[in-house]
């Protein structure tokens, strides 16, 4: 059986249960933020029309013609990530740290040496991290007013199958039973004095978004410019969450453990094409087209459960009852994910040797998210249709030259992709937020770049469990993110 929780709370998330394939796993796998190397972040990953950084790879690849030598590039980078968690009228602060590689790559270029027309053929073989997903962080309550059990007992009783990962691992362990007189299931917990336990949950999730970049370029008389690359995505990404709630006067049970384990990883391939026109010396115009990039998904679910006992409860088979079970899905159970088409305007003014300002727009429909085979996921698919939506990004930066130093600076916005549900949620749906700068020392065969970006996320849910399918215990995760980046480039 496929059960589907669909949980719209203030900020919007939504959870449908099939093996966690979800319209907002959909959204998280299409939506890229801005920066590969450390000049690009320095500006909000605004270079669309400017070119002549490798991060253009993934954003509008003519910029690889722009190159007039051939370059070697790699940015080693500090990923910081702060969650702070409300629940039960307390904040949960938690701070996770990585080192990790932004970015890598090599552009070749082939130079013509023609008075008029070609000038010059570059290939770029780039690497370029899209997607950060690590964080974590945790909630407790010392005296519960409801419990994880109640929404399996919901469940339960709602379907005519148990769900074998939740409700029906909590059927084998006994902590729900089935009441043959009222034809109901019930728990330990379905009595009015029985609440009050204390509860916790540590929740992580870990992963990113690399993508692989295979490009070239043409260079016509050094004011048209052709790109396009064909690029090879890897995904990964975890939620794991522990789940623990101790009682102290219950006959038999004393306390239980829940763990959640999921995961998908996939591989995906892409195309993106552009063009950047410079009508006159100051200024430069770019376009591009990305077509949705084909994944093919590999999720994997894991579910455990521990009981501590104080006295046996009675079986049907007189045996005693477990006290560790855990349930792990097929490996072999596999999906395909098809995302959106992405279209990218860009302008930039280049000031002789004072510096540049480069603006771009991007245009996602999130609602063309599909997954497939359509007969298996159809009715998540129309879930992505009426929850989705189209929606802009917009990013701007500048740099201004000082001599061999570089300042840069640059705003990046990215909307919200959820449709408005009713006036109460639609307040509190906001669209992300990316503050950068940074710094450069250039010379003739090497430089290096420093940037520092801070990412702030909107509000949103982690459902810690359904009591019915109207009302649900959450607790609110305010992430934000921040990054150091450090290139560094060679010339050849």
């Amino acid at each position: 059986m496929k059960r589907y929780i669909i949980i719209i709370v203030l900020n919007f998330a939504v959870y449908c249960n099939v093996l966690s394939q979800t319209v907002y796993d959909a959204m998280l796998f299409s939506r890229h933020y801005a920066g590969s190397t450390a000049r690009s972040m320095g500006m909000s990953g605004s270079f669309g029309a400017l070119g002549g950084d490798v991060s253009v790879s993934s954003t509008n690849p003519a910029g690889i013609a722009v190159f007039r030598s051939s370059e070697f590039v790699f940015t080693p980078a500090l990923n910081f990530v702060n969650t702070d968690a409300k629940y039960d009228n307390n904040t949960f602060n938690d701070n996770s740290t990585r080192f990790i590689l932004n970015n890598i790559g090599y552009v070749f270029t082939k130079n013509m040496y023609n008075d008029k027309g070609l000038q010059s053929i570059n290939f770029g073989i780039t690497y370029n991290r899209l997607s950060d997903f690590n964080h974590k962080t945790y909630v407790r309550t010392p005296s519960a007013g409801s419990s994880w059990l109640d929404e399996f007992v919901y469940y339960a009783n709602t379907y005519d199958n148990l769900n074998p990962f939740y409700e029906g691992l909590a059927f084998d362990m006994y902590v729900i039973d089935f009441d043959n007189t009222n034809n109901v299931y019930f728990s330990d917990y379905d009595h009015e004095d029985r609440y009050g336990q204390q509860m916790r949950r540590n929740i992580s999730y870990q992963g990113s978004i690399g993508e692989y970049d295979f490009s070239i370029g043409l260079n016509f008389n050094h004011n048209l410019y052709f790109g396009a690359t064909i690029g090879v995505q890897d995904i990964y990404f975890s939620e794991y969450y522990f789940h623990e709630e101790i009682t102290d006067n219950f006959e038999y049970m004393n306390n239980f453990s829940f763990r959640n384990n999921y995961s998908v990883s996939g591989l995906g391939i892409n195309f993106k094409t552009g063009v950047i026109y410079r009508p006159i010396q100051e200024l430069r115009l770019g376009a591009a087209i990305h077509t949705p990039t084909y994944l093919r998904m590999k999720p994997y679910l894991l579910t455990s459960m521990v009981v501590d006992w104080n006295k046996l409860p009675p079986t049907d088979d007189g045996e005693p009852p477990y006290d560790f079970l855990e349930n792990e899905s097929n490996p072999s159970e596999k999906y395909n994910m098809r995302t959106p088409w992405q279209y990218v305007i860009s302008a930039a003014s280049v000031i002789g040797r004072l510096g540049a300002v480069n603006v771009d727009v991007e245009i996602i429909d999130f609602s063309k998210n599909r997954i497939s085979p359509q007969s298996d996921f159809d009715y998540i698919n129309d879930e992505i249709s009426q929850n989705l939506k189209t929606t802009a990004n917009l990013k701007t930066g500048a740099e201004v030259r000082l001599g061999s130093i570089y300042l840069r600076g640059g705003i990046a916005y990215y909307g919200n992709p959820f449709h408005k549900i009713n006036d109460a949620v639609n307040n509190t749906l906001k669209g992300t937020m990316s503050y950068s700068t940074g710094i450069g020392f250039r010379k003739r065969d090497f430089y290096m770049d420093a940037a520092y970006s801070f990412i702030k996320n909107p509000e949103r849910i982690h459902n810690l469990y359904a009591l019915s399918n109207t009302y649900s215990e959450f607790a609110k995760l305010n992430v934000n993110s921040s990054k150091i980046l450090l290139t560094f480039g060679f010339r050849f």
